[in-house]
Order: structure tokens, then C-alpha cells, then sequence
């Protein structure tokens, strides 16, 4: 570790990508720590397939496979090696004893991703007080690397204590501050939201990595910062997706989700995720070329549910179909999701088909309704053409009669009784 501000993965020698070993207890999970550490910019120059059969409580690990991380850290010439799974602040400091590197669990892994990713004043607050938090518990192994006194009295305290007290306090007001400031930004957020109670509004869900915001750009016409890397979206971005549409609809694109997702990492951005609560569809996006997609979906409904969401509306799409080749690979694709529509965000014939399948969902909750505003009604008259589809209008003696589709909670929001079909009237 290399203080506060630093970074928590170790430098490379000589200005080159540093290296790491990485110690898992699952394929597809080693997999998926080589994807994080490369959009980190380190290199897994190995990895070591551990069973275990207990845990230690000292280093996790047991006295064999330490041994063998060591070799394999003096082999390669990695700085540091991972553990990917989450590690206690003694574990990290009793492993690092042993194998003479610096250590990283997978927490750490991916909040330096999230550090380094983080663009708006809002994803770095939330990054930062994860990271501290993160660190709190972990200062007194920060600063193992000064020399202290054992013994003595009050003024035979070691470099590494007095700054250790100093870090501690300073700590403990940085994340009192950020915590009141995350609190200000969820005030603002929920303005924002409450602005835009009069709009439809679509989330796109998902694993990271699974083009949720490609779709997103492609969908809206819009230049949200797509990579093929993890984590590269930390804040929500709302764009026009119908301008025409009555009333008008958004759509919300937000941090994909990773299995494993640190609680401490889900407690920060509980800000950006309330965003969620408030779609009237999800648009649950899957990487369909992934060999671990039905993996990946089991871990984006389990957050979901976490979030309470098991109620709202969705969609789900299985993306990148264009990178799945051979027929016994796309008979695989429709076992995962039956029903999920299959398409890739770079091709507009499939984008478009989204789209329909959006805007059907939505008309699909719309009623038929026929009504009278009187002319003195002018704020309710202009309220129904921006919250419904008008088919049909008439002038009458009392009003304004309007055939119109429109979702009946907006009905009743607005209080519309169903006029009496007149006689001859024309439908």
C-alpha cells in the first residue's frame, strides 16, 4: 500500500505495466480479475487455481500455497500479487509478511478501477469515501513500512505511530465531510429526479462490459464514453430516447454490476442507483457472446432484488450477437433467456428493434379514453397533450372533446372522467 493518495497497485519498473500473479478459486473469476487488472493497467503474468479446503485465519491461504505464491513472485518478477477474494487487514498484512510483496484482494482491485475511472465531482466523491473506508481499517498496516519503538514512554513513540494518529484524524474528518456531501448530492439528485416525474423513463441494467451504453448512444444519438473495459461508466446519463413520445422518454444508463460487488462500493453509489427506482422499465442488457452470461444475468437480478426492484417492468436483451459464431454457439445464445430478443448495439436494424419493443411496452399500458375539458381548462388541456396520444379532437358547446390514449395512472393523476360517447360521434 502507498498511503492515502496513492495508488493501490504498485508501479511498474521502469515506467512499464506492473505485474501480478493472481491467486483464485475459480476459472471464470481469474478470468474476470485478468479483464480487471488489464483495464488497470497491470499484466497477470500468472495465475494459480487454488482448492481450499479451509480457510486460515492468519493468511487465508495455507503454509503450501503462500510458499508457492512467493516462487511465483520471485519467478516472475511480479510487484504484487492478488488474492481474488476479500481479505481482512490482518490477512493482507500476514501474506505480505510472507511473500515479501505487496498484496491486493479483490476489493481493492476494483476500487482502484473505480478510482481511476471516476469523471464528475459526484463518481469521485463516492469512489473516495469507498476507498477510505476501504483504508480505514487498513492504516496501521499503510504505514508498517517505518520502524517503531516497542517500548518506553510517552515520548518514545515511533515515526510510524505519530503519523499513523495524524492519518487517523484526518481520515476520520475526510469521510465525515464526504459523507455530508454525498447526503447534498442525493438532495440534488432527487430534484432532479422530481424534475423529471413527468417523463417516461427506461434504465439499462447490467453486468459490466455488456454494452449497455454502445446501446445506449446507438438508442439515443448520443456520445456517452463506450470502451471495452470494465467499469468504464461510474455515473448515470440520461438522454432523450423519444422526444415525441407523450410524454416524453429517457433513457438512463448506470454502473454495471460485477459479481462480488463490494457492499462498501453499492453503499456509495446508493445515490446514482436510486436512479433505478424510479424507471418504469429496465432494459437488462447481457453480453451474449459471454461464456459466463447466464452467470453474469444471476448476478444483475441478485442486485436487482437487493435494490427491491423485482417489481419493475423489464426487457431483457442479449447484446453482441454478431461476435457469436456457429449454430450449436446460437442455439446456446436463445437457452439463455427464452424470449430475451437477440441483437448487437452496432447494427440500427436491431437498435431500432429495441426501440419498437420500448415503445410497445409503453403504448401497451395505455387506455383508450374520451373526454371533455372545458375552455376555461387551459393548464388540464395542455396537460393531456403532453401525457397522452390524441387521435381524435371536436369542439362542442362545453369543451374541447379529446379521444386520446394515455396511461391510466396519468389519467387519474389528473382526474379525467370518461365522457358519454355522443351520439354519431365518429370513432
Amino acid at each position: 500500500m502507498f498511503g492515502l493518495e496513492g495508488s493501490l497497485i504498485p508501479p511498474g519498473k521502469d515506467g512499464a505495466r506492473a505485474k501480478a500473479v493472481v491467486a483464485g478459486f475459480d476459472p471464470d473469476s481469474i478470468a474476470e480479475m485478468q479483464r480487471l487488472l488489464d483495464t488497470s493497467d497491470v499484466d497477470m503474468v500468472e495465475s494459480q487455481l487454488l482448492v481450499l479446503k479451509k480457510v486460515s485465519p492468519g493468511t487465508y491461504l495455507g503454509l503450501g500455497k503462500v510458499q508457492a505464491l512467493e516462487e511465483a513472485l520471485v519467478r516472475t518478477g511480479a510487484e504484487f500479487a492478488v488474492i481474488d477474494t476479500d481479505l481482512s487487514p490482518n490477512q493482507v498484512r500476514n501474506l505480505e509478511k510472507a511473500v515479501k510483496k505487496p498484496v491486493l484482494d479483490r476489493y481493492g482491485v476494483i476500487l482502484e478501477i473505480f478510482h481511476r475511472h471516476g469523471r464528475t465531482k459526484e463518481a469521485k466523491t463516492q469512489v473516495e469515501l469507498a476507498r477510505l473506508l476501504y483504508l480505514q481499517s487498513r492504516l496501521t498496516h499503510l504505514w508498517t513500512h517505518f520502524g517503531r519503538q516497542g517500548a518506553g514512554g510517552k515520548g518514545n513513540r515511533g515515526m510510524g505511530e505519530k503519523q499513523l494518529e495524524v492519518d487517523r484524524r484526518i481520515l476520520a474528518r475526510r469521510v465525515a465531510l464526504l459523507k455530508k456531501r454525498l447526503t447534498e448530492i442525493q438532495k440534488e439528485r432527487g430534484i432532479r429526479r422530481a424534475a423529471r416525474r413527468d417523463v417516461l423513463k427506461v434504465a439499462l441494467v447490467g453486468y459490466t462490459n455488456a454494452g449497455k451504453s454502445t446501446l445506449l448512444n446507438a438508442l439515443t444519438k448520443s456520445h456517452v464514453v463506450a470502451e471495452d473495459k470494465l467499469f468504464v461508466t461510474l455515473d448515470p446519463s440520461v438522454r432523450m430516447l423519444d422526444p415525441f413520445c407523450h410524454p416524453p422518454l429517457v433513457a438512463i444508463d448506470t454502473v454495471g454490476f460485477i459479481r462480488n460487488l463490494p457492499h462498501g462500493l453499492v453503499a456509495s453509489f446508493r445515490a446514482t442507483l436510486e436512479e433505478l427506482n424510479d424507471a418504469d422499465l429496465l432494459l437488462h442488457v447481457v453480453d451474449g457472446s459471454s461464456k459466463t452470461a447466464r452467470d453474469e444475468m444471476t448476478v444483475t437480478e441478485e442486485i436487482l432484488k437487493d435494490l427491491e426492484l423485482d417489481d419493475t417492468p423489464r426487457i431483457v436483451v442479449l447484446n453482441k450477437s454478431d461476435l457469436v459464431d456457429g449454430a450449436g454457439a446460437k442455439n446456446q445464445l436463445r437457452l439463455i433467456s427464452p424470449g430475451a430478443i437477440r441483437i448487437s448495439a452496432l447494427n440500427p436494424g436491431d437498435v431500432d428493434k429495441v426501440r419498437d419493443l420500448v415503445m410497445e411496452h409503453f403504448r401497451g399500458r395505455m387506455e383508450i379514453w374520451e373526454v371533455v375539458i372545458p375552455y376555461a381548462e387551459g393548464k388540464l388541456e395542455s396537460q393531456i397533450q403532453a401525457h397522452g396520444q390524441i387521435e381524435a379532437v371536436k369542439y362542442l358547446e362545453k369543451g374541447i372533446f379529446y379521444r386520446l390514449r394515455i396511461d391510466q395512472i396519468w389519467a387519474k393523476k389528473l382526474g379525467l372522467d370518461r365522457f358519454p360517447p355522443a351520439k354519431g360521434m365518429v370513432r
